[in-house]
């Protein structure tokens, strides 16, 4: 069963973690991670994008005013990309006894009994998951697939970009192999070579999309 922290107790309670015993102890982070603020972090901002680009070309064939439509374009470009810079912030904290997450007033903890492993989810990559972590509010989730539920916590690795390979070492350090090989082996099927294709073809037709504009207005 997951611990709810009572109200009035401040952001430094995330340092608080269950020993075996059952005894609430004080830690300090050995190692911080804070989460990155690149736009791609979030998976969904590719076809977001792709989607505007090719909603441009539909708006010039339905001849809208070019001034709207080059406005509502940037807008909601630049919309897409600010998502992660405002809605991800927080930082993971890795701790002797356990881990926790803090982002403002919201925080949660667990010692690492109660992290069941690493998952891998078609959406969101690697996650590290727990069961039963205390937390500050009964339900905190962010863009990108963070998800804390009564205790049942996924957090992403991806949303702190580059560091993810440092906590993903950490946490392997920590758990037994049972509880992140099977993830570690369905990520390793998704090659570096298959990002660089979706990489590339959100590119290309984000060009194409530019070039029927330009097309469209010069014949």
């Amino acid at each position: 069963m997951s611990q709810m922290i009572q109200p009035g107790r401040t952001a430094a309670a995330a340092a608080v973690v269950r020993t075996p015993s059952g005894k609430l102890t004080l830690t300090h982070p050995t190692r911080g991670y804070a989460v990155t603020r690149n736009p791609f972090a979030i998976a969904a901002i590719l076809p977001l994008v792709v989607a505007t680009f090719i909603g441009l070309d539909i708006a010039v064939l339905l001849n809208v005013d070019p001034v709207v439509m080059s406005g509502a374009f940037i807008v909601m470009v630049c919309g897409w990309m600010l998502i992660p810079a405002v809605a991800l912030r927080g930082s993971l904290n890795l701790t002797h006894d356990g881990i926790t997450f803090e982002r403002g007033k919201d925080f949660l903890t667990a010692d690492w009994a109660h992290v069941s492993g690493l998952s891998y989810k078609s959406d969101c990559g690697l996650c590290v998951t727990f069961e039963g972590a205390t937390q500050s509010r009964p339900d905190i989730k962010l863009p990108g697939g963070f998800r804390a539920t009564n205790g049942a916590v996924q957090i992403p690795l991806r949303m702190f970009g580059d560091r993810q390979y440092s906590i993903l070492y950490d946490v392997r350090d920590q758990i037994p192999p049972a509880r992140w090989r099977e993830a570690i082996d369905l990520a390793n099927k998704w090659s570096t070579t298959k990002s660089q294709v979706v990489y590339a073809g959100v590119v290309g037709i984000s060009c194409v999309a530019m070039l029927i504009v330009m097309w469209i207005y010069t014949h």
